[in-house]
């Protein structure tokens, strides 16, 4: 079952806002909310250890994510969410699958949809 989140990003100066799993996605897409004045979004992606920053203008179309891997017979994960309670022997953070920032001046939103 998907998940959606709607999660507020800094401006172009601001920090990176890390995106963690929320659930084991295989998959994920993102488009900026269109409810108020759009501005592009500034991505890093695991793909290449989170070391490029790649910049999208607005569109309408979503940004969409597939894990190419999970075409084969194996269902590959782009990570897992926490596990545990905090501070637990056992406890495993919430494994981060993509950095995102508005690229306007001021701030944005987008909607985040994750797919198992």
């Amino acid at each position: 079952m998907p998940a959606l989140r709607q999660i507020a990003l800094n401006n172009n100066a601001g920090a990176f806002v890390d995106i963690l799993a929320t659930i084991f996605p295989s998959r994920y897409d993102l488009m900026e909310d269109e409810a108020s004045a759009t501005q592009g979004l500034q991505t890093k992606s695991p793909l290449d250890n989170f070391a490029t920053v790649n910049t999208f203008s607005f569109g309408s179309e979503p940004l969409q994510i597939p894990n190419y891997a999970t075409y084969d017979h194996f269902r590959k994960l782009w990570g897992m969410p926490a596990q545990g309670s905090a501070g637990a022997f056992n406890f495993r953070a919430a494994d981060k699958i993509l950095s995102a920032r508005s690229n306007g001046a001021s701030g944005t939103t987008i909607r985040f949809i994750e797919y198992e």
